[in-house]
This record gives structure tokens, sequence and C-alpha cells, in this order.
């Protein structure tokens, strides 16, 4: 790293910052708050079946508009942090000279393939706009939800392509190099 123009990293990091970790950890306090309603809802719903015999109307609906939400806003995080499960069979065998390449290859194929299934959220959500789709029970707009998807998963993008170009300039270095998983 120390061979790297000092303007180039600094960029960089102020890039990586306002792009990547500002909206990530807003996006986590965010997933932490459906994770945090989803208990409460479930907690309530169980408690209504089985002491009052009235299970909460809509539960089931709104929980499943819940799950995708804590799911979407916390891949931006993962994707910044690189915290996804790997499998390093084969990094054993990549010559020391390769792997900073390598890292740039696999987070800017994982943003390009992200990127194609934002879009296709959002081709889906424009569906729902234009069919007036609805849920069952409560009857909410499904463009709505499915469009916030596509937005969130257009940032989980982003996260990859940020640290792809981290990985080009030279001044990122793969989280947890030192650590030993399991010995």
């Amino acid at each position: 790293m120390s061979d790297v123009p000092e303007d180039n990293a600094s960029s960089y990091f102020k890039l990586q910052y306002w792009l990547g970790e500002m909206p990530s950890q807003f996006l986590a306090i965010v997933s932490c708050a459906f994770l945090f309603a989803m208990m409460a809802l479930t907690f309530i719903d169980v408690g209504g079946r089985y002491l009052f015999d009235s299970p909460l109307p809509a539960a089931y609906e709104i929980v499943s508009f819940i799950m995708p939400g804590i799911i979407f806003c916390a891949l931006p995080t993962v994707n910044l942090r690189e915290g996804h499960v790997t499998i390093d069979l084969l990094d054993s065998f990549v010559p020391e000279r390769l792997v900073r390449w390598q890292n740039f290859t696999v987070n800017l194929f994982a943003g390009i393939v992200l990127g194609f299934i934002s879009w296709r959220l959002a081709m889906r959500s424009y569906d729902h706009y234009r069919f007036f789709e609805a849920t069952d029970e409560l009857y909410l707009t499904l463009w709505y939800f499915s469009a916030a998807m596509a937005v969130l998963c257009g940032i989980a993008a982003l996260m990859f392509v940020l640290n792809a170009l981290g990985y080009l300039l030279g001044v990122r270095e793969r989280p947890g190099q030192d650590e030993v998983a399991y010995e």
C-alpha cells in the first residue's frame, strides 16, 4: 500500500466513507429496528393466539414484508465489510501477487450480478405498479416495497463496486487476513 499515491488513497477513503460507511451504518440501524419490530409483532401474535384465542390479523403478511426489509437493509453492510460466508479451498494456491486481483475480480463480478438483480427487481416493481398489485389481507400496494428492495439492492451492489475500486487502487486489504478461523 505504500506505493499508492496519497491523493488516490485519500479520495478513495472519502468516497468509501460517504457512499459506503454512512449509508450502510444507517441501513444497519434500520435493519435492527425491523428485527425488533418483527420480534414484537411475533410476540404479540403468539401471545394473542395462545392467551386470548385471538391472533393478530395479517401478522404473517406484515412479517413477510419485514423479512426482506431486514435482509436488504443489512446486505450493504455485509458487502462493504466483506462479511459473507466464504470457502477458501483454493486461496492457498493463488500466488500472493494475484490475491489483490482476485479480490478485485470477485467484488466487481458480485457488484455486476447484484446490479442485474437490482434492475430485475426494478422491472418487477414496475409490473406491480402497472397492474395495481396489492396484498391479499391488508391491500397494501406492492410496488412501494419492491421498489425499495430494488434501491437497497442497488446500494448493496455499490458496496461491492467500492470494494473493487479499493482493490484496484491498492488501498484496500481483505478484512480478516490475519485472523485464524478454526484450527
